[in-house]
């Protein structure tokens, strides 16, 4: 899309019932260079108030900001997004304006190298220079379990609103009674943000057995009510649940007017590739507009969403994600900040391991869209890993996959940047009826692309997109020892290797944390992958058309 300043809209979008209102623009700046003093507004009876929201998710830690390949950056200067930019913008926004609340939607922890050296330090370090009202939690803050969670956030600066979350005694979250909500008066205008958490923590991160969530509607709906009876008349939720899951939220419970949302990674807008227009407008029981938004990923975007609100009610809207260019001012304790984390990183730096001359689909996300280079060696590195023990399939989730391979030199930070879970692999011995019943779990998300799609080695499968979920696996085929490719039989036992977050059962693979395990010895995924890799030099191209019929190569 053509990258847009925040002063650049000047037009709100009317609601049905509003058409032909007269509408004046919100004046934002990105680049004031000093903070202006501006004059609190009084509000009489009945005037409308215009509401700015600026959002943020699935930040990642992504601190130094992304390439236009989708790979984190470890300095600032040259790269989009950033938690320096972030800041500024955000910050001269409220300097210029008295109606601007920023949020942050969730999953800020892992998925960088500057994360994997320093961890929740690193986040911590630079929260407070943040300017957020509030965020909520995603599921990667669960990663290092519930202890380093809560220990993290006694020490954030800003609310961490989680109303749907109910920690069972001996759960270290317990002892916070982290807050649901909170309210922030906007010219006279009581605004309640209500918090929802990711609640698949116990299935998908490390959240501690006795980690509890309310059902998310009903917790929303005690939150409304309890804003309302506070005199609140507008209210915002953060949401780590998913585009689709904030829709049918917004569809489900009266009183919410913005819903600001994570999780999926979502690029909502005019643009292409995105998964549907910016704001998506959905209505509540009662017939209200809920409008729904999300930023896509990794800093990027900034969401700059613009409200006109009449007697608690949105009736006007205008806005979009706007690309945080690499000429875009940053704040300089933030640029401190992540020069600081930098210097961690170039003993990995400096550590060749190979060389990469292919271009192919790769990265975060398009090993959730199809077969990505990343992906494929990785299935491949743990497939010759698993020889020994009479592997003959190697399975690898996207979700996995959190960077792309670099073209050219590929140094030892790289690969820790693509696997920085420190997962461990594991071998299981399934019959192939769990297996099929593995691949066509890992293409149950509504349109297939999901951090669940599995990127095989040893075995190829063939895929409809458009059929209904649990059935868009057609067909599976797995090589032989003369290397001749032979349909998948359901009652045969083969062995598999796998990381050991799936093989655990994460992400509902409860096929495989049913199977028999093989002992094998201890070796982290980016080790093997490393070793994999030495080994290769110069990298070929790894073999391709594993998943027909979906991704880069539809066959």
């Amino acid at each position: 899309m053509p990258l847009r300043s925040f002063a650049s809209f000047s037009t709100l979008v009317s609601a049905p019932a509003r058409a032909g209102a007269v509408l004046s623009s919100f004046v934002l700046g990105t680049t004031v260079a000093a903070a202006p003093a501006h004059t609190a507004h009084a509000r009489d009876a009945g005037e409308a108030l215009d509401l700015v929201i600026l959002h943020v998710n699935d930040t990642h830690a992504f601190a130094a900001g992304v390439t236009p390949r989708g790979v984190a950056c470890d300095r600032d200067e040259a790269c989009f997004g950033g938690y320096a930019r972030i800041a500024r913008a955000v910050g001269d926004a409220k300097a210029a304006a008295d109606n601007v609340i920023a949020l942050d939607a969730g999953d800020r922890w892992q998925g960088t190298l500057l994360f994997s050296t320093s961890g929740p330090n690193l986040i911590a370090s630079m929260s407070p220079f943040m300017p957020w009202d509030a965020v909520t939690l995603g599921n990667h803050e669960f990663d290092l379990g519930c202890r380093a969670l809560a220990d993290f956030i006694e020490q954030e600066p800003f609310p961490v609103l989680a109303a749907n979350l109910q920690p069972e005694k001996g759960c270290a979250l317990s002892d916070l009674k982290l807050p649901g909500y909170v309210v922030k008066t906007i010219r006279g205008v009581k605004v309640g943000i209500v918090g929802l958490a990711n609640d698949e923590v116990v299935a998908i991160s490390k959240a501690c057995p006795e980690t509890r969530f309310d059902d998310e509607a009903e917790a929303a709906r005690r939150a409304v009510e309890a804003l309302k009876r506070e005199g609140v008349e507008i209210v915002v939720a953060i949401t780590h649940e998913g585009y689709p899951e904030d829709r049918a939220l917004a569809r489900a419970v009266d009183g919410i007017d913005v819903i600001v949302g994570g999780h999926t990674h979502s690029l909502l807008g005019d643009q292409e590739d995105a998964e549907g227009p910016y704001p998506t407008v959905e209505h509540s029981p009662s017939g209200d507009p809920v409008l729904v938004v999300q930023a896509k990923r990794s800093t990027e975007y900034l969401g700059r969403l613009e409200v006109r609100f009449e007697a608690g009610r949105a009736v006007a809207w205008s806005g979009a994600p706007v690309r945080l260019a690499p000429e875009m001012p940053r704040d300089a304790r933030l640029e401190a900040e992540v020069r600081r984390a930098a210097e961690k990183l170039r003993e990995l730096r400096e550590t060749p391991v190979a060389r990469n001359a292919n271009r192919y689909a790769d990265g975060i996300d398009s090993c959730r869209r199809g077969e990505c280079l990343s992906g494929l060696l990785t299935a491949d590195a743990i497939l010759t890993f698993g020889r020994p023990y009479g592997v003959e399939i190697a399975l690898v989730n996207g979700g996995a996959i959190r960077s792309s391979l670099p073209v050219g030199k590929v140094d030892r930070g790289s690969i820790q940047e693509i696997h920085p879970f420190g997962n461990t692999i594991a071998v299981v011995e399934i019959d192939g009826r769990g297996i099929l019943a593995a691949l066509e779990h890992g293409l149950s998300d509504e349109d297939v692309e999901g951090p669940r799609l599995m990127q095989p080695a040893g075995l190829r499968y063939r895929v409809d997109p458009e059929k209904p979920v649990g059935s868009r696996l057609l067909a599976a085929e797995v090589r032989d020892a003369q290397g001749v490719w032979q349909p998948l039989d359901p009652n045969k036992h083969y062995r598999v290797a796998l990381l050991q977050y799936i093989a655990d059962g994460g992400d509902d693979f409860a096929m495989f944390a049913a199977a028999r395990h093989i002992p094998v010895n201890d070796a982290l995924d980016a080790d093997v992958v490393t070793h994999y890799l030495e080994s290769l030099g110069d990298i070929p191209m790894p073999e391709t058309g594993r998943i027909v019929g979906y991704g880069p190569d539809k066959l």
